[in-house]
């Protein structure tokens, strides 16, 4: 998806080739005032890019302390009107100035005046003005310049709608610097927030009938083998239903995100099955879900902290046909003996889980050629990478292999802390510290 930048004044319309800009965003958020003042490049923005070009607009208010709050409300009122604001409308809370400061009852007052406003904020601005839990229940559009795959979160919140991760990101049509953001969730997710057109479903492969026995329903999951949907989402018995992808462990996808086993459905025509879908790297976690991250990790730390080298290695064990989840494998590490010193990996404790996966070793200061090449023998890999590269010294993180999903001659990675799947070389740029390869035996 393309970024989501947010402008004002400050990017002057005289400065800015709109054609260009709109071909490279997905949407921008304007300021629309700051404190009682409407801002003056706002109307400007907004007939250039949305009216005109079509591209999805939003808009932010900086409130300050120094002016009334209901003054300011009827002033950003006022600015926005009866716009068309798709990437709605957010409270900028991060004036901590002197002589401007905002302070917290003053952003109660403002929020309940505005009752549809999401919050822009930081960590460091939150605490500062708020000093505790507040208006969690607002979309967050948190800030946090990093290179760090996940930002620091304010006080309250465990999840965030928009990160503005740079303050210096470039696109053509501007020659300066922008604050870029990116959305928490895939095209389908935007498209819905926005209103727009999901992105089409790939065109069914055949329909199949669940021949489970009355009245028994068929699970669905949200990957093969994977975790359960909910109940309602099962399919009922007798049900024919459209069929998009196939696995190679015997698992149809029969939704977006729900797959069911094939061993209870029945294609309904006699034609042959169609190729194994080659993108499918079996079930693919991330450290941080929601329904383990608080989890204990061994007897230290949690799971969302800490168990990125583990959750890689599960997702390595799916590709290679082990069906195991984050919780399972930290379940029998924790009892087995699998870590030392509290969460720290015992690598070999692989093969004593899974007598027919062979733990082949660490292979230390590997070139990208020796880790295509084992990727290419089929053998997944649990690279150490540095989490910040932006400081000398390692913070110590862990990846996981997977197949190049297109022929870019890439070397692709799924990211456990962040629930990515991208090409190794955007985000690790640092020659890579080891890798341990795995694979099954003969």
């Amino acid at each position: 998806m393309k970024p989501i930048i947010d402008i004002s004044f400050y990017q002057a319309p005289s400065a800015i080739d709109y054609d260009l800009l709109a071909e490279n965003v997905s949407g921008v958020i304007l300021r629309a005032a700051y404190g009682k003042w409407k801002d003056t490049a706002f109307d400007r923005h907004y007939q250039e890019l949305a009216q005109i070009r079509g591209v999805p607009v939003g808009a932010y208010h900086y409130i300050i302390g120094s002016v009334g709050i209901q003054e300011q409300a009827d002033a950003f009122n006022l600015a926005v009107g009866l716009k068309d604001m798709r990437l709605g409308c957010w409270i900028d809370v991060e004036d901590t100035r002197e002589g401007t400061k905002l302070y917290r009852q003053q952003v109660l007052d403002y929020a309940a005046l505005q009752p549809d406003m999401g919050i822009y904020t930081s960590k460091g601005a939150w605490n500062a003005i708020m000093g505790g839990v507040y208006l969690n229940d607002r979309k967050l559009w948190v800030a946090h310049y990093t290179t760090n795959p996940y930002p620091l979160m304010p006080t309250g919140w465990d999840s965030w709608w928009l990160w503005q991760f740079t303050s210096s990101g470039r696109l053509a049509g501007y020659a300066g610097n922008l604050d870029t953001n990116r959305f928490y969730g895939d095209d389908a997710d935007f498209a819905a927030w926005i209103g727009g057109e999901v992105p089409a479903q790939p065109d069914k492969l055949f329909d199949a009938k669940v021949v489970t026995t009355p009245p028994n329903r068929l699970k669905t999951r949200y990957t093969p083998a994977g975790l359960e949907r909910p109940e309602a989402d099962w399919l009922q018995s007798g049900a024919v239903v459209p069929v998009y992808e196939t696995s190679g462990t015997g698992w149809w996808r029969v939704a977006p995100e729900a797959w069911s086993s094939a061993t209870w459905m029945e294609r309904v025509d006699d034609l042959p099955l169609p190729p194994i879908t080659e993108k499918y790297y079996g079930a693919l976690y991330w450290q941080r879900d929601p329904r383990w991250k608080d989890k204990p990790l061994g007897t230290s730390g949690t799971i969302g902290s800490y168990g990125c080298v583990m959750t890689a290695e599960t997702n390595a064990l799916n590709q290679l046909g082990i069906v195991t989840n984050p919780v399972v494998n930290n379940a029998w590490r924790t009892a087995n003996g699998g870590y030392r010193n509290g969460n720290l990996i015992v690598w070999e404790k692989v093969t004593e889980q899974h007598p027919n996966i062979i733990w082949e070793g660490k292979t230390w200061n590997p070139t990208d050629a020796q880790i295509k090449q084992k990727i290419s023998d089929g053998c997944p890999l649990v690279m150490l990478v540095d989490h910040n590269e932006g400081t000398p010294a390692l913070d110590e993180h862990w990846v996981n292999s997977i197949p190049s999903p297109v022929d870019d001659g890439a070397i692709w990675i799924h990211d456990p802390w962040d629930n990515s799947t991208i090409r190794l070389r955007d985000r690790y740029k640092k020659p890579i510290q080891q890798f341990s390869s795995y694979r099954r035996a003969l």
